[in-house]
């Protein structure tokens, strides 16, 4: 997959362009299905099959509704574009000044020359340009006068749900990353460094591995203590990851993820981890001391153990597809 980040770096193409133009974040089930269709369309038209994308999200520059993170970095929603066939990926900086080119200057500026656009494949409610006044029909428009197909893609629903971003980012504000999971097709991945903590959890007998993300804008799941699976030197392991204030160590203290590794022994100090979300135990609780907060956290090793068991996690997770281990991949054009 060839990675540009200006139009006029795309090549010359005799074929032209199949194109689809979203912001994709998380790249969900219902992106997947859109995504796979413009590739399968692009190969019968002997087309290119390319994505417009934006960087950063749009939500981040605009701030016109309360926006609780990204479901993606740059470099993980790569390594799924890359994983489901796309051809070309455009990367297009999105400013405030960006955001105010008008509908049909953006069709005509950013992809019908520059791209030798074919056809353009839409989602059922993508609306574009400045204060989102693009639609549908004026592709359409456009493309009887300018020579491209515009094609437009159902909605995916599951449960007569429609699957979206903002679906996702509500399920895991709630702490729901089983139905974020089911929602993306994959169980939800956050990467960070592991950083110095205050050594209470060793005191505990539980070392745990505190965690910085390694992007401030991406969203971290409801306070509580979660099942997750990660990959140390090439090596599945499961643990218990916890998210939250820590209501029993003090007051005022700030959000903090942890990770506790089952059957892992040695130093994590400045490694970076990537943690995939599978289960909700509990929600964060507040104990009257710490000899309760072991206990609780006996209890949740032990539930960890059985449930990672009884679903078979670590023999599924080792044949999933694992997009940490691609995140850094891609290559620019």
């Amino acid at each position: 997959m060839r990675v540009y980040r200006h139009p006029t770096e795309l090549p010359a193409t005799e074929a032209g362009r199949f194109v689809t133009v979203g912001t994709f974040d998380g790249v969900h089930r219902g992106h997947q299905a859109l995504l796979r269709h413009l590739c399968q369309r692009a190969r019968q038209l002997g087309a290119t099959a390319c994505v417009v994308t934006f960087d950063p999200h749009p939500q981040l520059v605009l701030h016109r509704r309360p926006f609780p993170g990204i479901l993606n970095t740059l470099p993980e929603k790569l390594a799924h574009l890359q994983r489901l066939g796309i051809d070309e990926v455009l990367i297009l900086p999105f400013t405030a000044e960006f955001a105010r080119t008008e509908p049909e200057a953006f069709v005509r500026q950013w992809l019908v020359g520059p791209l030798q656009l074919r056809g353009i494949l839409v989602g059922h409610d993508h609306m574009f340009g400045r204060d989102r006044r693009g639609d549908r029909l004026l592709l359409q428009r456009l493309g009887a006068e300018l020579g491209f197909v515009v094609e437009e893609f159902p909605a995916l629903r599951l449960g007569g749900t429609v699957v979206s971003s903002s679906l996702i980012r509500r399920a895991l504000q709630a702490g729901s990353v089983e139905q974020a999971a089911e929602l993306l097709g994959y169980p939800y991945t956050l990467c960070g460094t592991v950083v110095h903590g205050d050594g209470r959890g060793r005191q505990l007998g539980f070392p745990t591995a505190n965690i910085l993300p390694e992007d401030p804008h991406k969203l971290l799941p409801g306070y509580g203590v979660y099942i997750v699976t990660l990959h140390i030197a090439c090596t599945l392991y499961a643990g218990l990851a916890s998210y939250g204030v820590r209501p029993t160590i003090g007051q005022g203290l700030a959000p903090q993820l942890e990770v506790y590794v089952l059957d892992f022994h040695g130093s994590l100090y400045n490694e970076r981890l990537c943690l995939s979300f599978w289960k909700r135990v509990r929600e964060e609780l507040h104990f009257p001391d710490l000899g309760s907060l072991r206990r609780q956290m006996v209890a949740d090793e032990a539930f960890c153990r059985t449930w990672i068991a009884e679903h078979r996690i670590l023999e599924i997770s080792a044949t999933t597809y694992n997009i940490s281990s691609h995140a850094d991949q891609g290559t620019e054009g």
